[in-house]
This record gives structure tokens, C-alpha cells and sequence, in this order.
């Protein structure tokens, strides 16, 4: 046998009698590799957890900073809302005093108004119930009537009654009082004159 053939042979017997070298040899380079990449993973994925763990601390941070803005904006929004609501208040209660004040002046206009209309009513009852100085036609310029002087007569009061339509021709009576109410009756269809006696009253 020659030499070359004996090295082979001699590496054969070397390679079975330490085959299980070879394969723990084998496995630890394996495990080893695995091991390694194992690490390599691991650290990627340490790297992608404390990347995710950053972006969602400060995504809760945004959040919590747009909570509180947007709490914020809620109380301004309250705040606004109720002093909206205090001056609507206070404004229909404005409205209610002015109504009331309203209805208060309408109902003393109406009073007024209402005295107004007395006394309207009691001036021209008293007016077509006076005489006054100068020549009047009775059921035409006053009515027919008993009259007496306001007040007492002083000096001469000149006084007569005339039938009407005959130009103070015809007199049917008259008097020159110098004190006291003189009285007179006039009907209807005759002329009165009166100088220097001052009103007359109906009776």
C-alpha cells in the first residue's frame, strides 16, 4: 500500500472515530450562529420597542396637551354660555320692568285722558249752562232756562229780554239791578241781553 492510499484511509478511520466531535463541533457552530443571530434580531427588535415606546410617550403627550387645551376651550365656552345666559336674564327681566312700566304710563294716560274727557264734558256742560256779556238767541246760543248772576252785581247791571226777530223792539222785560243775584227765565224764541252783570248760572 502507498503512502497516498494510507492518508485517506488513516482520515476515514480518524474522521469515525471522532465523529462525535465533528457533529458537537458542528452543533456548537450552528448554535453559536443561531445565538448570533438571535442577538441581532433581539437588538433590532430592543431598538423597534424603545422607537415605539418614544413615539408613544409623545403621542400621549400631544394628547394629553390637546386635552387640556381642548378643556380649556370647554370652560371658555361655559364661561360665555353663562354670561350669555346671565345677560338674557337680565334682560327679559329689563324687558319685564319696561312692559310693566308701559302698562303704567298707558293706564295713567287713560286716566288722563279719561279726566280730560270729564272735564271736556263739565266745561261744556258748564258753557251751555253760563252766559256771558253781549246778546244771545235762547235754544239757539243758550238754553232755555232759569239763570242767576256768578257772583253779586255792583254798579249797574242792565239786563232784558227780547221777543227774537224784532230787533230788540219788542221787550218782553227787563231791570237795572245795582247789588244782589238777579234772576231771570228765558224760553225758547227770545233774544237776552246782558251789560255789566257778569255771568250767568243755569239753575
Amino acid at each position: 500500500m502507498s503512502g497516498t492510499d494510507a492518508r485517506p484511509r488513516s482520515l476515514s478511520r480518524w474522521l469515525r472515530a471522532h465523529r462525535v466531535l465533528v457533529a458537537l463541533g458542528a452543533a456548537a457552530v450552528l448554535l453559536a450562529a443561531y445565538a448570533a443571530g438571535a442577538t441581532v434580531v433581539a437588538a433590532e427588535r430592543d431598538g423597534d420597542a424603545r422607537a415605539a415606546g418614544t413615539l408613544a410617550a409623545s403621542t400621549a403627550a400631544e394628547l394629553a396637551s390637546t386635552r387640556t387645551e381642548l378643556d380649556a376651550v370647554v370652560a371658555r365656552a361655559e364661561t360665555a354660555e353663562s354670561r350669555i345666559d346671565d345677560a338674557e336674564t337680565a334682560a327679559a327681566a329689563r324687558q319685564a320692568e319696561l312692559d310693566e312700566r308701559e302698562s303704567g304710563l298707558d293706564e295713567r294716560e287713560q286716566d288722563v285722558a279719561d279726566r280730560e274727557t270729564a272735564v271736556s264734558k263739565t266745561e261744556k256742560t258748564i258753557e251751555s249752562s253760563r252766559i256771558d256779556e253781549g246778546v244771545w238767541t235762547v235754544g239757539t246760543d243758550v238754553a232755555a232756562g232759569t239763570y242767576r248772576t256768578t257772583a253779586p252785581v255792583s254798579g249797574d247791571c242792565y239786563w232784558a229780554i227780547y221777543r227774537s226777530g224784532t230787533n230788540q223792539d219788542d221787550i218782553v222785560q227787563n231791570d237795572i239791578v245795582t247789588g244782589g243775584h238777579p234772576v231771570v227765565t228765558l224760553r225758547d224764541g227770545q233774544d237776552f241781553e246782558t251789560n255789566r252783570c257778569g255771568t250767568w248760572d243755569k239753575q
